[in-house]
């Protein structure tokens, strides 16, 4: 009996090329069971329905997709199964969907889809699924800012401590959101630009530093973000640390920011002022550009010695 359960303890199962044991089957029923455990308290502050019960499930279907996600670009089993545990107890991940029912993760998830088939070689139908969740993005957005009890947004921030709070939220509202827009719209097709003009190959490191350089960059500087901007983020901080562990304090960072906006939103109140917040969102946004830099500037000598 002790030699068939220390047999059976060690046995190793496989699905695809993922290698597991009992007791790795046992910690994932474990922290599948407190991510639950951590949602029951919380599901009730809004109605529930089966719009909730789906993206809670889509949260774990999402954690499952993310840890496939690194372990196809680090062929690390502990890494993966590490992402699967933290984003099941994520406090952001669990309170867009049981806390606040905002069900980012209907979106979100179609990001994430595009980018693992990417890195499987479906380029064009990963990009159709990044198009697709930023579409779904948008209208959301849209059909949130028409439930606001304002005529005219008062404020360039709506939780999300972006980069308004450093140089003024409430001056020229109507003037700043449409010039920002275009600030932001060019930032966007310069890099497009510098990409295409240096053919710039886009590997799978660089696709995640770009994914996440964009996540950061895009609702710190478009006005009138919710609380929830920073969740793509969250998890794209995430996977980063994932492929290179020197970067282990940006999730951290960043998920500081996203709760403190939760927190702002929900109670009125954080305690650090919300520039602080965006001043350590724009170190993370250099952080990101640089690496993304030096990524794609050390495909030069590569370039030259092929030519």
């Amino acid at each position: 009996m002790d030699d068939f359960l220390r047999d059976f303890i060690v046995k190793k199962w496989k699905i695809g090329r993922f290698t597991f044991t009992f007791l790795d089957a046992l910690l994932a029923v474990c922290i599948t069971g407190t991510g639950i455990f951590l949602r029951l308290p919380v599901i009730n502050h809004t109605v529930t329905g089966p719009e909730k019960i789906g993206a809670v499930v889509l949260d774990y279907v999402l954690a499952l997709l993310c840890a496939a996600i690194v372990y196809r670009c680090t062929a690390g089993r502990n890494r993966a199964f590490l992402t699967y545990a933290i984003l099941a107890i994520y406090p952001t991940v669990a309170a867009n969907a049981a806390l606040w029912n905002v069900n980012a993760v209907y979106y979100v998830i179609l990001f994430f889809v595009g980018f693992y088939l990417y890195t499987r070689g479906y380029r064009a139908l990963g990009g159709f699924s990044v198009l697709a969740g930023v579409g779904i993005a948008l209208y959301r957005l849209y059909r949130w800012q028409l439930v606001l009890s304002v005529a005219y947004p008062v404020s360039l921030t709506r939780g999300w401590p972006n980069f308004y709070e450093i140089i003024g939220k409430t001056a020229f509202v109507d003037l700043l959101d449409k010039v920002f827009l275009l600030c932001l719209a060019g930032l966007l097709l310069t890099l497009a630009y510098c990409f295409a003009r240096k053919k710039v190959r886009l590997t799978q490191d660089l696709a995640l530093q770009l994914f996440l350089f964009l996540a950061v960059l895009i609702p710190y500087f478009a006005p009138y973000m919710p609380a929830w901007a920073g969740y793509t983020a969250d998890i794209a901080a995430l996977l980063y640390f994932m492929r290179r562990k020197e970067r282990f304090y940006l999730p951290m960072l960043h998920l500081i920011v996203s709760y403190s906006a939760y927190a702002y939103d929900i109670n009125g109140e954080t305690k650090l002022p919300m520039v602080v917040f965006s001043v350590i969102l724009l170190g993370i946004l250099v952080n990101v550009g640089v690496d993304l830099y030096r990524e794609a500037l050390g495909q030069e000598p590569e370039r030259s010695a092929n030519s």
